[in-house]
């Protein structure tokens, strides 16, 4: 009786054994099949020939666009958007302060109107003011303070990319008083604002 009682005991005891075996081949199976997969697709990402990679695996970001034209003049000094003709941007004009550690600071808001994220070195400005008189115009170059310690400011234009819609009042110091841009010329991007930027 003994026996045949621990017989059966023993056979359930090896078909259990054995389908624990199978089923934890079938999950080292399928967790190398996912390696391999994520694997396939992070190299995808990687040997992508354009755009940069998203923090999504395998996805690709879009590349923003600049492109060169002539700057578009405008006198909308008061806060109305100005598009840029060759890139996806926008400006809206804030007006001009004094710097804290000398000079003054042009505080213009940028909007990313792409899909794709503005890179923080694609704009350089410039600020030309008139040394003279109106009747006899003589237009200078003022010098601009990249460095936002030396310019007492906390940031100085962007500091890293700008995301796709995402806007920001950036700052652009230069080592002339407001008091002398009385007629000025303020170009960011294709766009230059024109006229009394003391303002």
């Amino acid at each position: 009786m003994f026996h045949r009682t621990r017989r059966p005991q023993a056979a359930t005891l090896t078909a259990a054994a054995l389908a624990s075996t199978l089923a934890l081949t079938a999950c080292a199976d399928g967790e190398m099949a996912e390696d391999t997969a994520s694997s396939t697709q992070v190299t995808a990402a990687e040997d992508a020939p354009q755009g940069q990679a998203d923090d999504r695996i395998g996805v690709q970001r879009k590349t923003f666009e600049v492109n060169e034209t002539d700057p578009v003049v405008s006198d909308k000094t008061d806060g109305e958007r100005v598009e840029d003709p060759a890139m996806e941007l926008s400006y809206k004009w804030q007006g001009t302060s004094y710097a804290p550690a000398g000079g003054s600071v042009v505080v213009v808001a940028i909007t990313n109107e792409s899909d794709a994220p503005l890179p923080e070195d694609t704009l350089t400005p410039k600020l030309r003011y008139n040394a003279n008189s109106t009747s006899n115009p003589d237009m200078k170059d003022a010098k601009f303070q990249p460095v936002a310690e030396e310019a007492g400011v906390d940031i100085v234009g962007l500091d890293r990319p700008l995301g796709p819609g995402a806007t920001v009042n950036a700052k652009y110091p230069f080592d002339v008083t407001t008091g002398n841009l009385w007629d000025a010329e303020f170009t960011i991007g294709n766009v230059t604002f024109k006229g009394n930027l003391n303002n």
